[in-house]
């Protein structure tokens, strides 16, 4: 039986940060937080009229569940967001031979379309290599994968097809990680990424840097996102001339991922009220066209403090998570309560 109560201590310890900075915005707005009391995943908000708001993981329901379903398709958002003549990636989703079988059994013609391992190699023929191979679905940077020719693109898609029945194929877009925060038509938060990666000195093996990175990544974020064994890390290392076995000089950096995810132990520097009107105005468009009142729009560009030139959005994330943000520093944990308490604001019309 699923029991919701105020979380207490105990719960917000062993739950996501979210989970207690919502506790402090609803105490803000003076209404009552229930949590589901063994997972704290699900819960819902009691406002001072009585009404209740669900809560579902990340979610506190300002979207509506179209334009939510629309953005965490990853294909669709950089369909639509090109419609309206927004800058994106191209790319083509291709589907796991497993679900072509499946499908074939209920609708033959419709199985015979959809495209598989060897579009997704003509795609990245015909719009160069490298590729970006990644979940039509998902978050956190999870799966994502750089493909630099044929051979390596079809092992790393029958890797991927593993776990996830529907990929994205699509172009690389080079440049810097951005992540803005769209609440309400107005940009609140932004904050460059930079990709996990190691220092060397000049007499430590590559392979016992990567050992502490993930293990201070896995004790920072409570868990392992990524381990020894994935085999991006390799791809990564091999494109660079570089093993395990390298040892890196003293000062050098080496980038460990493709992508520069918070929860794949990216770092952050954070650029909110520094960059150009335009680039807030980039973010709230894509927000509004896909009918989104909260938004995380990631942006890649290579330096969009500067100028708007070659800025690309990747992707828009309905539910973005404010986790890693607000754990760097107490200063980002008292703003990113502030913006969570002013969502919560505006999802129960109080204030």
């Amino acid at each position: 039986m699923l029991s919701l109560s105020r979380p207490d201590s105990k719960l917000m310890a062993r739950t996501a940060p979210f989970v207690r900075m919502l506790s402090e915005a609803a105490e803000a707005l003076g209404v009552s937080l229930e949590m589901d009391s063994e997972y704290g995943f699900v819960g819902r908000i009691v406002d001072t009229k009585g009404r209740r708001h669900p809560i579902f993981g990340k979610s506190i329901g300002l979207n509506t569940d179209a334009a939510a379903h629309i953005a965490a398709d990853k294909d669709y958002t950089a369909r639509w967001l090109a419609a309206d003549n927004l800058q994106t990636p191209a790319g083509r989703i291709v589907f796991s031979p497993a679900y072509q079988d499946r499908m074939t059994l209920r609708n033959a013609d419709t199985a015979a379309r959809l495209p598989g391992p060897e579009a997704a190699v003509a795609f990245a023929e015909a719009q160069g290599w490298p590729v970006i191979v990644k979940p039509n679905t998902g978050s956190e940077g999870r799966d994502i994968r750089l493909c630099t020719d044929r051979e390596h693109l079809l092992a790393d898609l029958r890797l991927a097809f593993a776990s996830d029945d529907i990929l994205r194929v699509e172009r690389h877009v080079p440049g810097r990680d951005y992540r803005l925060l769209v609440l309400d038509g107005r940009v609140v938060l932004t904050y460059e990424r930079i990709p996990l990666s190691v220092i060397g000195d000049g007499t430590t093996r590559l392979a016992k840097l990567v050992d502490k990175a993930l293990a201070e990544l896995r004790e920072r974020h409570r868990g392992a996102k990524i381990s020894v064994e994935d085999p991006r890390l390799h791809h990564r290392l091999a494109a660079d001339g570089r093993n395990f076995e390298t040892i890196l000089p003293k000062g050098e950096s080496q980038r460990l991922l493709d992508n520069a995810n918070l929860s794949t132990g990216g770092t952050l520097r954070d650029w909110t009220g520094e960059l150009p009107p335009e680039t807030e105005a980039l973010a709230i468009r894509a927000a509004d066209s896909l009918g989104l009142r909260l938004a995380g729009v990631d942006i890649l560009a290579p330096a969009l403090e500067e100028a708007m030139e070659g800025a690309t959005i990747l992707e828009v994330n309905s539910a973005p998570g404010l986790d890693y943000f607000a754990t760097a520093t107490p200063k980002n944990w008292s703003r990113a309560r502030s913006i969570v308490t002013e969502m919560l604001r505006l999802r129960i019309g109080e204030g």
